[in-house]
């Protein structure tokens, strides 16, 4: 039987292999520690969820915990050491608009209140090449994304109502936290900005790796939004159009129907 080599071999692959990295917690020696989201062959972003910030979490993931706390654009993959990247954490939320997302060991603002994060369930989830997705059981909200070289898409999908927001964790990195964060709302619908994440943070091996660098993004909704507001160390600043602060967020608020994120694009430079 001669090979087709017309067909995709990417479609057998599962990109859930491996997806354990909280080995203290999983009672096992030694994780995968890869992520299951999504990113182009030698791509700028790897666009995937994040189940968990602190801890030997190096790819944000572990295919045990049992909440998603929201999906950022930069991952590694089969680290033995604490991780690093894991930054511009996107999350969609209904209700009340809360300023931590609950599971960030690593945020400077955090109170005994319920964060933002989600329970789901893993039979919801789709982990293929180069897609991802998973239903947000607390929203009732669908999560989808991909990859190209340079940009990640998002595309979430909301249940009528009037309150629907999408928040974005300038602050979060993996196994630390960025120092500085700026952003700009140059419009109705878009965004820009930097963050900067220097050894001091944390990060691979708590900032003994030396990791320093900067990650600057464009992000753009496809829809413009009600309102929008910024906040740091979990208080509301208002709908502020420029800041540059340590511990910021970014949330864009819709009326019906919700906004969806048609793209978010990542760029890192050492500084």
């Amino acid at each position: 039987m001669s090979a087709n080599h017309n067909e995709s071999y990417s479609r057998y692959v599962n990109t859930i292999t491996g997806c354990v990295a909280d080995v203290e917690s999983a009672n096992i020696h030694g994780g995968g520690k890869t992520y299951p989201g999504a990113v182009m062959p030698f791509g700028m972003v790897q666009l995937s969820p994040d189940t968990i910030t602190g801890g030997d979490n190096g790819p944000g993931y572990s295919y045990h915990h049992e909440t998603i706390e929201g999906f950022s654009f930069n991952h590694l993959s089969g680290i033995g050491w604490y991780g690093d990247l894991g930054n511009l954490q996107v999350m969609p939320t209904t209700g009340e608009i809360r300023f931590h997302s609950g599971s960030n060991s690593h945020d400077l603002y955090q109170t005994d209140k319920p964060g933002w994060k989600s329970r789901y369930d893993h039979t919801s989830e789709v982990t293929q090449a180069g897609y991802y997705a998973v239903t947000l059981d607390d929203y009732h909200i669908r999560a989808e994304m991909t990859a190209t070289y340079r940009a990640g898409i998002l595309r979430f999908t909301f249940l009528e109502t009037d309150d629907g927001q999408i928040q974005i964790d300038l602050a979060r990195r993996i196994a630390g936290r960025s120092t500085k964060q700026y952003i700009k709302v140059t419009g109705r619908d878009t965004i820009e900005g930097w963050i900067h994440c220097p050894p001091e943070g944390g990060g691979f091996g708590h900032g003994e790796g030396h990791v320093n660098y900067t990650l600057y993004f464009y992000g753009k909704f496809n829809k413009q939004w009600n309102s929008f507001g910024l906040w740091n160390k979990g208080d509301d600043l208002g709908s502020i159009t420029e800041c540059q602060e340590e511990d910021l967020g970014f949330y864009a608020v819709s009326g019906k129907p919700p906004m969806d994120v048609d793209g978010l694009v990542d760029e890192r430079q050492n500084p």
